[in-house]
């Protein structure tokens, strides 16, 4: 009988250990650096690479060239294009100008 127990709570150990192989490989890739982007300004000749990285919560975040991870929105190359050399255009940096460039999806290139 206690051959039977021991038998069950070693298999038991070892389904548990099989399950939990892949949650546990991917909350290890949590915070590892994934690849890199880089934004290009749409007004100027200004270009940023950042690293890209899954967040706590498991989404996409970029890092800012000062050392600010932030959860990427539209694209993560979108989202250090508007936090770094586009930000003043978007938040209005000159003097009676409303600010923002659009959603952001829409691209013509020449």
């Amino acid at each position: 009988m206690r051959g039977r127990i021991i038998a069950t709570a070693l298999a038991l150990a070892g389904v548990s250990s099989l399950l939990a192989g892949p949650a546990a490989a991917a909350q290890k890739q949590n915070g590892q650096v994934m690849g890199y982007v880089t934004a290009e300004s749409r007004y100027g000749g200004q270009s940023v690479s950042g690293p890209v990285r899954r967040g706590p919560q498991g989404r996409l975040e970029v890092r800012l060239p000062g050392g600010t991870w932030m959860e990427c929105g539209t694209s993560c190359s979108d989202t250090l294009r508007r936090q770094t050399v586009d930000f003043w255009r978007n938040h209005g940096g000159r003097p009676g100008s409303v600010g923002g460039d659009g959603p952001g999806y829409l691209q013509f290139r020449w």
